[in-house]
C-alpha cells in the first residue's frame, strides 16, 4: 500500500461530458443479435456514446466550460490544470497546454498530462489535491479533466474490445477548504501484467509507427486480476483506516463490466445500494468512469457524502480514496454537441 492524506481540499463541483453518437449492441450491425444479448447479460453494457470527430481533449473542455460558466468561477483563481487520458490529442505538446489555452485561463498556471486509464481519476486527484493543498494563493482552485475515447482504439472486428467501450470526458474542480475536510488515497501498480491491457503500436518502442493502434485486451487475466487484488485492496484499506462498509454512501467503482464489479460488491460486502452502475448507457468509459457515474447515477448532493473511489486496470494499476463531498457539490452530466 501507498497511503497518502490531503487535508483542507474539497471538490466543489464534478461535471461530465459523453459524445452524441449512440451506439446500440442489440442493435449494432457489427456485433451479432445473440451475441449482443450475450454482452448485456455479462457486461451489463447495452449503449456506448461514442467520439467520431471529438478527442477527449475535447469533451473534457466541454465539461469545464459548463461547469466554469454555471458556477462562476473566477478563472485567475484556477492555478493547476492536470489532464489524466491515454487518448491525448497529440504525442506532443501536452494536451494540457492546448486546454489552458482554450479555457481562457491565465498564463502562470501550471497544467501537465498524466498518461493513466482505468485508474487514472484516483491518481489524478492524489496529484492535484496535494498540490491544491500547498498553494500559497489561499483562494487557490484547481481543475482535474479526465477523459479518454478508448474506441478509437477498438477495431469493430474484435468482439473482445468493440462492445465495451464508450468515451466520455470530465472536469472535476478542487477548491481550498478550513474545515478539516481530508482525502486518503491508496495507490497501487503491477507491471508484470502490463501486457493483459495494450496498444502496441504508436509509441517508440515499435518498428512500425504507420501501423493501426489497437487495443489489446485479454479479457481473463483482467477479470482475475479483478476480483483477486481488488476486493483485498479495498478491504485492507479500509482497515487501514479503521473505516467499515457501512460508513460509505458510496462505493464508486470503475465500470469495467457489471459482472466482476458484482463479484468486487460481494466480496467487500457492500449492498447494492451502496454500488451504483452506469454501464448500461455509457460502457466502459475508462478514467472517466468514477466521475460519470457520480454524475449519472448521484446527480445531486443535499447532504454530506462519503465515497469510496476505486479504479482498476492498464498497468496493471489500481489506486483507491475515501473522500467527502460537501452538501452541494454540483454535479452535471451533458451530451457534448461540439
Amino acid at each position: 500500500m501507498s497511503l497518502s492524506q490531503v487535508v483542507n481540499v474539497s471538490i466543489s463541483a464534478v461535471y461530465t461530458s459523453v459524445p452524441s453518437v449512440k451506439m446500440d449492441n442489440l442493435s449494432d450491425v457489427h456485433i451479432e443479435s445473440q451475441q449482443g444479448e450475450k454482452i448485456l447479460a455479462n457486461t451489463g453494457i447495452r449503449y456506448r456514446h461514442i467520439a467520431i470527430n471529438e478527442t477527449a481533449a475535447d469533451l473534457c473542455c466541454d465539461a469545464a466550460q459548463k461547469l466554469i460558466s454555471e458556477n462562476n468561477i473566477e478563472k485567475d483563481n484556477i492555478e493547476f490544470l492536470v489532464f489524466v487520458s491515454q487518448t491525448p490529442d497529440y504525442i506532443l505538446p501536452a494536451s494540457a497546454t492546448v486546454l489552458q489555452n482554450r479555457l481562457g485561463l491565465k498564463s502562470t498556471v501550471a497544467a501537465f498530462d498524466v498518461n493513466m486509464g482505468c485508474s487514472g481519476y484516483v491518481y489524478g486527484l492524489s496529484i492535484i489535491s496535494s498540490l491544491l493543498s500547498n498553494s500559497l494563493n489561499k483562494d487557490a482552485k484547481a481543475l482535474l479533466l479526465v477523459g479518454d475515447t478508448i474506441s478509437k482504439l477498438c477495431s469493430s472486428n474484435d468482439s473482445a474490445t468493440y462492445p465495451l467501450f464508450g468515451d466520455a470526458g470530465s472536469a472535476t474542480l478542487l477548491v481550498k477548504s478550513n474545515v478539516g475536510e481530508k482525502m486518503t488515497f491508496d495507490l497501487n501498480t503491477d507491471g508484470s501484467g502490463s501486457e493483459a491491457i495494450k496498444v502496441e503500436e504508436g509509441g517508440f518502442k515499435s518498428n512500425n509507427v504507420n501501423a493501426e493502434k489497437r487495443l489489446y485486451l485479454n479479457g481473463m487475466d483482467v477479470f482475475s486480476f479483478g476480483i483477486t487484488k481488488v476486493p483485498k485492496a479495498i478491504i485492507a484499506f479500509m482497515l487501514s483506516q479503521e473505516a467499515k462498509v457501512e460508513d460509505f454512501d458510496y462505493f464508486i467503482l470503475h465500470q469495467a463490466n457489471r459482472f466482476m464489479n458484482e463479484k468486487i460488491r460481494k466480496k467487500i460486502k457492500a449492498t447494492e445500494e451502496q454500488v451504483p452502475y452506469c454501464l448500461f448507457d455509457y460502457a466502459n468509459t475508462s478514467c472517466a468512469s468514477i466521475p460519470l457515474t457520480l454524475t449519472t447515477e448521484i446527480k445531486s448532493i443535499n447532504t454530506p457524502t462519503q465515497l469510496f473511489l476505486c479504479g482498476f486496470g492498464v498497468g496493471l494499476s489500481w489506486a483507491s480514496a475515501i473522500i467527502q463531498l460537501s452538501a452541494g457539490c454540483k454535479v452535471n452530466n451533458s451530451i457534448y454537441n461540439g
